[in-house]
């Protein structure tokens, strides 16, 4: 990113890491209790929320990724981000939010223990894990890839680097800490986004010559040849697909009461929205630069390269560790809070305050150590992101609608939609892929490699199938449900 004085990007950095340190050492001193740790207390008001919920979501595959796919696309490449997520915060905020925070849990598979049972409650979160370890790993590797490119070190340092850094200040500081630097990175972000914008504006000769540079074609929501049931398909995974992400319920239920979860959510909503029209313009605008190397990932790098001058171009550099920061702190400490609550639950009931606290910060710490290793297995982890946005989540979502509004199906239906969703993903995304490349003569191990890297045959509609299937399951298993109780009744 232009020439850069490497001495002084490396103070920067530096001195911007021992900041995130410093204030997880800082807020460590309050975190008392478990509830301190995955909740800061229940106590936070509408405007930390709202940052931090908006920080959280707003990653580098939102700035990076939804602008290449929009220069490369027109709208119709990237609807996910940020209108599919602002509006999966509404729903969040109208559908879930209130109700969570009233009945005070701490993990969204809290839920499923009080309404489905102890098996249901474990699946949920072995589910919910698997895809926030694939998230925390995504974004450790994009972390240690920028460390890599700026000093020019063996990306396998930059990766534990990376890893201890993060695991450091979250494992001590918990969710108040999360929130305090996501705050901070939230304001680099921002501050990076503008600069690049105002590069873009001036590249253009202004703001008008700039929207004047977009065309009619790049506007359309609807890709070309995509058929209603793609169209829907690619609207339901970022809307439906992600109301019951644990990072952004995380924030919800640690709020002061169940009205503020609900105002500060839709607050999130807003200011995601807001925000990511950033890269949304810059994306539809900055393609017509035509400058060169400007494309795939690339694009957003490429254009701060040639567009800003070197201090600018560091602050950018910050601003997209920032992006990764504030999402993978958040991963980690889902995953902490669904295994030492949920899935290590007996163990957990048995133990004191400080052994719970304890125990928060050690799965934090092993969390990262997971997320480390399969960042360590090389760089297919991204197009795994793909798979885990929606690996399960339809069974979570049907059973967290239905089982929050009304006394219909238990145990048997809760677990069977679970399984049957991810039945129905492994189908779509493994299966019929393989099917469909065998009868193109291509083997398996070449068939699998290709589905890592991304470049598979696509099953149209895989997310409105999983729930469908969910549902279907749910609805049998609410049967057995309802059986196996008249039998039981009879029996008496």
């Amino acid at each position: 990113m232009g020439e850069i004085n490497p001495t002084l990007m490396g103070a920067l950095l530096i001195g911007y890491v021992a900041l995130q340190i410093g204030i997880g050492i800082y807020v460590a001193r309050g975190v008392k209790s478990e509830t301190d740790y995955f909740l800061a207390g229940r106590n936070l008001g509408i405007i930390p929320i709202a940052l931090s919920i908006f920080a959280t979501w707003f990653g580098a595959e939102t700035v990076m990724g939804s602008s290449a796919a929009i220069a490369e696309g027109g709208l119709a490449g990237a609807r996910a981000e940020p209108f599919g997520y602002a509006l999966a915060l509404v729903l969040m905020a109208l559908l879930i939010a209130g109700a969570f925070r009233a009945r005070g849990y701490i993990t969204i598979a809290d839920f499923f223990r009080e309404r489905y049972g102890p098996r249901a409650e474990v699946l949920a979160s072995v589910l919910s894990v698997i895809v926030s370890v694939i998230w925390a790993s995504a974004q450790l590797l994009a972390f240690a890839v920028i460390l890599k490119t700026t000093f020019d070190v063996p990306q396998t340092v930059t990766l534990i680097v990376a890893t201890l850094i993060v695991v450091f200040y979250t494992s001590f500081s918990g969710l108040l800490g999360d929130i305090v630097t996501d705050m901070i990175q939230g304001a680099v972000l921002l501050i990076g986004l503008f600069l690049l914008f105002g590069a873009v504006t001036n590249a253009f000769g202004g703001f008008g010559p700039m929207l004047s540079a977009i065309k009619p074609h790049q506007l359309n929501l609807i890709g070309p040849d995509e058929t209603w049931l793609s169209r829907i398909d690619a609207w339901a995974i970022p809307i439906l697909g992600s109301l019951i992400a644990q990072e952004a319920i995380s924030r919800i239920l640690a709020a002061r009461n169940p009205q503020l979860a609900r105002t500060a959510t839709i607050a999130a909503a807003g200011l995601y929205l807001a925000v990511g029209m950033i890269p949304v313009i810059i994306g539809l605008a900055g393609v017509h630069l035509a400058i060169a190397g400007a494309t795939g990932d690339d694009f957003l790098p490429t254009l701060a390269q040639e567009l800003l001058p070197p201090f600018a171009a560091v602050i950018f550099l910050g601003a997209l560790l920032s992006a990764i920061l504030s999402t993978v702190d958040s991963n980690l400490l889902s995953i902490s809070s669904f295994v030492s609550v949920n899935i290590l639950s007996k163990r957990h009931a048995r133990t004191d305050a400080n052994g719970r606290l304890l125990m928060a910060r050690a799965t934090t710490v092993f969390a990262g150590v997971v997320a480390a290793l399969l960042a360590a297995s090389g760089q297919s982890i991204y197009e795994l992101i793909a798979l885990t946005s929606v690996f399960g989540q339809a069974g979570i979502l049907v059973a967290v609608l239905i089982g929050m509004n009304s006394k219909f199906g238990g145990p048997k239906a809760a677990l069977a939609g679970m399984v049957a969703c991810v039945g129905a993903n492994i189908f779509t995304y493994v299966v019929w892929p393989l099917a469909e490349m065998a009868n193109g003569g291509i083997r398996a191990g070449a068939g699998f490699a290709k589905i890592i890297a991304g470049e598979a045959p696509v099953f149209e509609g895989g997310f409105l199938l999983s729930l469908l299937v969910s549902l279907i399951a749910y609805s049998a298993g609410a049967w057995f449900d309802r059986r196996a109780r008249a039998i039981s009744g009879l029996a008496v």
